[in-house]
């Protein structure tokens, strides 16, 4: 079992979630989201890096996010911050002065900048 109950390992075959629920607070109000293990240590990652917390981090999601759950719109996110940040690292040198890559990924992120209201997020994966 792992934390706040998530399970993995033999239990995994059998029908039960691998995935881990845990509470944010999204613009003062707690939501719970349930994500895999890499999510949740990936949206770490994004936060650490750009010196904000996972909620502050699921609060500007929710802010760019139409039509679909917080839950998949930071999915989307998380996926196209990795995205932007490798690419990145293949074109730019490594002192880049832009290391910000939040509002980049709005930006690129085909799901966010071809929704009807541009830079937010109007569909699920």
């Amino acid at each position: 079992m792992l934390q706040n109950g998530g399970t993995v390992g033999k239990y995994a075959g059998i029908g039960l979630s691998t995935l881990i629920s845990k509470n944010v607070l999204v613009e003062g109000h707690r939501t719970s989201m349930r994500l895999e293990p890499a999510m949740w240590e990936a949206l770490g990652q994004i936060a650490a890096r750009e010196n904000l917390t996972v909620h502050q981090i699921c609060g500007i999601v929710n802010r760019h996010r139409i039509n679909t759950s917080l839950t998949s719109a930071t999915r989307v996110f998380i996926l196209g911050y990795f995205r932007i940040l490798a690419d990145n690292l293949e074109r730019r040198p490594a002192a880049s002065p832009d290391r910000s890559l939040i509002y980049k990924v709005f930006r690129q992120t085909e799901e966010f900048r071809n929704s009807p209201q541009q830079g937010r997020y109007a569909g699920s994966l």
